[in-house]
């Protein structure tokens, strides 16, 4: 497996011209600590964004849309996929589609899918052939995985976090997850 840094590095030579970045949507590579109207917050690993511009040598602004409901925003009603947190005040009133932008740094950035889950999808398919052969992740909604992994948690014996791990790059990556263009 690559290690994270090695990653990051290989990121932050794929992003390095911001007219590159500006070009069409760029993925969040892993979970990252970001400003939203000068505050803090999260934005959560596969999240698509819209550079906008840049706001110095080590930070872009970006753009991206959910659905609010307090201080998280998800992907839609069913919150089945968190995209962002906010610590302070809330997105908009419940329920409502917004867009938000937030100064995040360049190196979070990456352009290729398949690289921000590479270790994500090497765990699954690790875990998931043991006693079966495992399933595309596009072949189930957001919501089928969750059914899903809510049962086959216990029969894999996978603690919480590695459950929480593999429910992200299933949802992230399921027929109407982040990715539909590419299935």
């Amino acid at each position: 497996m690559k290690s994270v840094l090695g990653k990051l590095f290989i990121s932050l030579f794929m992003v390095g011209s911001l007219s590159a970045l500006a070009a069409s949507d760029i993925f969040i590579f892993q979970t990252a600590k970001i400003k939203i109207d000068n505050k803090e917050g999260s934005i959560f690993i596969g999240t698509p964004v819209k550079v906008l511009k840049k706001v110095d040598d080590k930070n872009v602004l970006v753009e991206f849309s959910g659905m609010a409901f307090g201080d998280k925003l998800y992907t839609g009603k069913t919150k089945s996929l968190l995209m962002a947190t906010k610590k302070e005040g809330s997105f908009a009133d419940e329920g409502q589609v917004v867009k938000v932008q937030a100064v995040i740094e360049k190196g979070y950035l990456s352009e290729v899918p398949a690289e921000i889950w590479e270790e994500h999808e090497e765990f699954f398919y690790e875990m998931c052939t043991q006693c079966h052969g495992a399933y595309k992740p596009q072949s189930h909604t957001m919501l089928e995985w969750d059914a899903i992994l809510q049962t086959m948690s216990g029969f894999a014996q996978l603690y919480e976090d590695e459950t929480e791990y593999l429910s992200r790059f299933l949802k992230a990556n399921a027929s109407n997850g982040f990715y539909p263009e590419q299935k």
